[in-house]
């Protein structure tokens, strides 16, 4: 049986990459969604969250090109209000909240194939600006509102994100 004629050049290592590389430029370009965790897989996006007392948390959510900083509240403050309903609390205090947008500059390192220092590399003059949006809200729950900028947990649920 004979190949088609643009198979007979590809071996299976051609077709993997070929494979891979179409499957990380289609989630590249992908807002952070929702529902993502930090991870080593996701360059870092996503949520995490710590417990710095009984009632009191931090959440971090941070995102890449394509979160703006309303997002990135949006996100942060629904998110919070899920806690505090699946924890039995109806209010949360904001302590603190924080939105930030970074730009980090990404130079490809050079790779190794004996070049002469004075020869140009356009390898290197590739060098990119990635932006990323972070929010940082501490919080505490609560049961009954202390004043006037407590937040009803049943209402943050209900906050429409883009996708909603």
């Amino acid at each position: 049986m004979q190949r088609p004629l643009l198979l007979s050049f590809c071996s299976p290592l051609h077709v993997l990459l070929l494979v891979v590389s179409l499957f990380g430029t289609l989630l590249g370009g992908c807002a952070t969604s929702y529902h993502s965790e930090k991870s080593f897989w996701n360059g870092q996006t996503g949520f995490s969250q710590t417990q710095l007392g009984p009632d009191k948390w931090q959440l971090e959510f941070v995102g890449n090109d394509l979160i703006d900083r309303e997002t990135a509240r949006k996100y942060v403050l629904k998110r919070a209000g899920e806690m505090a309903q699946s924890r039995g609390y109806e209010w949360i205090e904001v302590n603190e909240l924080t939105l930030q947008r970074d730009a980090v500059r990404v130079t490809p390192s050079r790779p190794v194939f004996g070049f002469d220092e004075e020869e140009p590399d356009l390898f290197l003059a590739q060098m990119q600006v990635q932006h990323t949006t972070s929010a940082l809200l501490i919080f505490t729950l609560l049961h009954q509102p202390l004043h006037e900028q407590c937040m009803e947990a049943k209402y943050l649920v209900n906050i429409k994100i883009n996708g909603d």
